[in-house]
Formats: structure tokens, sequence, C-alpha cells
């Protein structure tokens, strides 16, 4: 890849400066997706560690959460002591409407938080309410950040980060 952009950018008949333009954007676009996304094998790789239950019910219960979201929106809830969610998030990146989020959730019996959540349509409306799947995913925390995934064990799963707001 490297050979046909050095190429593009200084073959002698070099394309316009337009489409040079163009095309060094696009790079600048893919460079901070490819380098953002993070899979288990990585985390596990730089160190993280698996949080327990009990860590999970210390470290995170009752504080404000905020993160991304895999359709590209922002969230920022709470898992409250008391089993339920509650918060806001968007649905995906640039949308304009914050929709308020509530749920439920709990620990399973090989320690994954399974939580089902609903988005609702937020104030101002425009937003359908929507039931997200119930999901089980398996926590992790590395330096001072927490990450979430579908699996404890599948190298190629992608994580979410977690960050808990001060």
């Amino acid at each position: 890849m490297y050979s046909l952009i050095s190429r593009l950018f200084f073959r002698e008949k070099a394309p316009p400066q337009q489409t040079r333009m163009l095309l060094a954007f696009a790079l600048l676009l893919w460079v901070p997706l490819a380098a953002g996304q993070i899979n288990l094998g990585e985390l596990l790789d730089a160190g993280a560690k698996k949080l327990t239950a009990e860590e999970f019910r210390q470290q995170v219960v009752q504080r404000v959460i905020v993160g991304p979201t895999l359709s590209g929106g922002d969230l920022e809830i709470m898992f409250t002591t008391t089993g339920s969610v509650q918060g806001v998030g968007s649905y995906a990146k640039g949308y304009p409407v914050m929709a308020a989020i509530s749920g439920e959730w709990a620990i399973d019996d090989s320690g994954r938080v399974c939580v089902t959540m609903r988005m609702g349509a937020g104030p101002g409306g425009g937003m359908p309410d929507a039931s997200l799947p119930s999901r089980c995913q398996t926590w992790f925390k590395y330096a001072e950040q927490y990450f979430l995934s579908d699996s404890d064990s599948d190298r190629r799963t992608r994580v979410l980060r977690r960050t808990i707001k001060q």
C-alpha cells in the first residue's frame, strides 16, 4: 500500500493537487479509526485483568460510566445497587438527540455482567423507543480504564472502553 501511495504522490505525472488532497484527507480519516480499534488479545497482552463480580460491584456500581456504543454513539450510565441501569445516550455518532436509557443488570454464574437496556425517545421526540438485546459481557480493567467484551477468551473479539466520569 505504501508503494501505491508514494507512486500517487511522487510520480512525474502526479494527479492534480485536488486528487492528492482528497487522498491525504481520506488517509487521515482512516488512520484514527484503525488505531482506535482494540481487541481482547491486545488488551490482555497489555496486562488487563478480568474483573471479578465483587470488583465490579466495588469499582463500577453507583458510579457514572461513559463510553462509546457499538453503533458509534455515546452513553453515560450508572449501574445501581438495586440492579437497575439508568442514564442517557445517543444512537449514533453525530446524532444530536440524547435518549433516556433504563434497564436492569445482574451478574451470572460465570461472573459476566448481563444487561437489558431500553433507549427512550428523549426530550423533543424524534427518536423511536428501542429495546436493546440482552447481553452478558466480561469486564476488564487496565490503567484505570474499563473494557467490556462479549468473550473472555476469543482474542479477536472487539472490546469497548468505559471510563468512570470524574
